[in-house]
């Protein structure tokens, strides 16, 4: 086949080598600050880390998908229902040789916690500690580690700092066999699911617990005392 060899203004007709504008929405985002967001997530992801005493790297840190809405409605007195509203998305992240742990990135959307929560005494999640949320970058965001007895896959183990109890499986100290019984399962992203809509609840419970009000009447029918959740698809 013959060669054909174009000449430089040839190439530029060839192309039509311009620069276009198209003119976008006003109301539409044009930049992309993801890495700003995930900067942000994953100063959290370490305060969670320590709190819980749980470790494992971020390499590998991605989104299962999976995102819920969870609703708790609760009566403050006479006439006066309050409907809380969480958001939570179900994460995964490990390092490159380390399998996979769970854990959920939640958004109070109403702050009614703030100060309650803070004189408990408690210390177990990041939400109990004494930093105030304006300080951070995402405001009344925090993450949340389940538990392996809520079915995520962490182990028992010691740091040299002191600083964890539990961490993510290495590859190099499972087989064939070993390994699947830490792998995510569907089953174990329902479990943990369900571990977070008790936890939330129990939350709730706590909350109005602390506001001291004795003639507060129990809920109403049209005021079940329990989460409800409204799953996102996360094809949309």
């Amino acid at each position: 086949m013959k060669k054909i060899i174009l000449t430089e203004s040839q190439v530029k007709r060839l192309i039509d080598e311009q620069i276009s504008a198209i003119r976008k929405d006003k109301d539409k985002e044009i930049f992309n600050y993801s890495s700003i967001t995930n900067d942000a997530w994953n100063d959290l992801i370490h305060e969670a880390q320590e709190v819980q005493r749980i470790n494992f790297d971020l390499e590998n840190n991605d989104t299962t998908g999976e995102k819920k809405t969870f609703y708790v409605k609760k009566n403050l007195r006479k006439d006066q229902p309050v409907k809380y509203e969480f958001n939570a998305e179900l994460m995964e992240a490990g390092g490159d040789w380390e399998m996979p742990v769970m854990y959920f990135r939640v958004e109070f959307t109403h702050n009614y916690f703030y100060g309650k929560l803070k004189k408990s005494g408690k210390k177990d999640y990041t939400f109990y500690l004494d930093d105030p949320t304006y300080k951070k970058k995402l405001r009344n965001c925090y993450v949340i580690i389940p538990p392996a007895e809520a079915g995520n896959k962490i182990k028992k183990g010691e740091s040299d700092s002191g600083k964890y109890d539990w961490f993510a499986y290495q590859n190099e100290d499972l087989d064939h066999e070993t390994e699947k019984p830490v792998r995510i399962t569907d089953a174990d992203k329902k479990g943990v699911w369900k571990w977070l809509e008790e936890l939330l609840n129990g939350l709730v419970e706590e909350y109005h617990e602390m506001l001291d009000e004795p003639d507060r009447p129990e809920p109403s029918d049209d005021a079940p005392d329990r989460a409800v959740s409204r799953e996102e698809d996360p094809s949309n």
